[in-house]
């Protein structure tokens, strides 16, 4: 009986850790400087037809206008060709600024993820375009490492835009 009590206790005190674990806020940040214009950033990033012309790591459907409240298709490529599928819920917008999208995976304790693309404008003619990760629940706490690493990818990204802006 004392071992069944112990054993229990143990479960219950790390389902309370991880529970309470999960509720922290994991953040994951990437920027790169940017000779272009707020506007031209703004314009590039929010174009989601165009993503494919210039974009090898993001492809984002069904949301041109960015319309807050509205759910999208996203598609992750990895280098080796892997890609990975969810829906996506425009969150935020603030034109020429920023725009925020979440997927949420069962509950939020589960797994929520926001996804934030921001411009800080310098000066006129230059910025730091920057993507944001927000992770929460169960998942981000017991993946986070991997996960981090797995969004390493976006750097690529950023590159292939400076490339593009910078034209």
């Amino acid at each position: 009986k004392l071992f069944i009590m112990k054993v229990l206790l143990v479960l219950f005190a790390s389902a309370f850790f991880i529970n309470v674990n999960a509720q922290k806020m994991k953040e994951y940040k990437i920027e790169i400087a940017v000779k272009a214009s707020k506007e031209k950033v703004w314009e590039v990033i929010t174009n989601f037809e165009n993503y494919p012309s210039w974009n090898s790591v993001l492809k984002m459907e069904s949301n041109n206008n960015l319309i807050v409240g509205n759910k999208f298709k996203v598609t992750i490529t990895q280098p080796n060709g892997k890609s990975s599928n969810f829906k996506a819920k425009a969150v935020s917008k603030n034109d020429f600024k920023s725009f925020s999208a979440t997927q949420v995976v069962m509950l939020n304790w589960f797994f929520k993820a926001t996804h934030s693309f921001i411009i800080e404008e310098v000066d006129e003619q230059n910025v730091v375009f920057i993507q944001k990760w927000e992770l929460k629940g169960i998942i981000a706490s017991l993946f986070r490492k991997k996960i981090f690493k797995e969004l390493e990818i976006f750097k690529k990204m950023n590159r292939e835009l400076k490339e593009l802006v910078e034209q």
